[in-house]
């Protein structure tokens, strides 16, 4: 796990389905690794903004703030669109949310639900026999819905690393 910057990052989608049930099992898992290590931190850790940047609660939120688009972009590759919904590059939704006001369990909750409506809707699907794809507009590569759930783990991977340093950073 790297915390270096996300957008500088470049993706493989050359996996096979196989890989599905390793991808859906961290999905999956995700929020409780999330709420186990941030169990009994103290909130000056939790809402530290080192040099201006996101604090751990941000990041929590960042995740809840995402996931519906994980689940708009699947929809986008099983309504055949040629390109998946585009994000705000800016994260205008989570640098606006006032994140630290929130307490860190009802962002862990938060979490959990918008991840388990991302799961039901993966159950919903043939995911490994699903080989539609839709461009990512940032990427500029085709993404299946196997890959939108691959991305998405590794978005997790990526904040939650970057939580480990700030939390050790204390």
């Amino acid at each position: 796990m790297s915390t270096s910057k996300w957008f500088g990052r470049k993706f493989d989608f050359s996996f096979g389905p196989d890989e599905y049930t390793s991808i859906y099992q961290r999905l999956q898992q995700a929020p409780d690794i999330l709420a186990q290590l941030l169990t009994s931190i103290p909130e000056h850790i939790l809402t530290h903004q080192p040099d201006g940047k996101w604090s751990v609660k941000e990041h929590t939120g960042h995740l809840s703030v995402l996931e519906p688009l994980w689940r708009t972009r699947m929809h986008d590759i099983l309504e055949q669109k040629p390109v998946l919904t585009a994000t705000d590059l800016e994260n205008k939704a989570t640098s606006e949310a006032g994140f630290n006001k929130d307490a860190i369990t009802a962002l862990l909750e938060k979490f959990l639900a918008e991840r388990r409506a991302t799961i039901e809707l993966l159950d919903s699907i043939n995911v490994p026999g699903n080989g539609q794809t839709s461009m990512h507009p940032r990427l500029q590569q085709p993404m299946r819905i196997i890959d939108i759930a691959y991305f998405t783990a590794e978005h997790d991977d990526h904040h939650i690393a970057v939580i480990q340093e700030l939390v050790k950073g204390r």
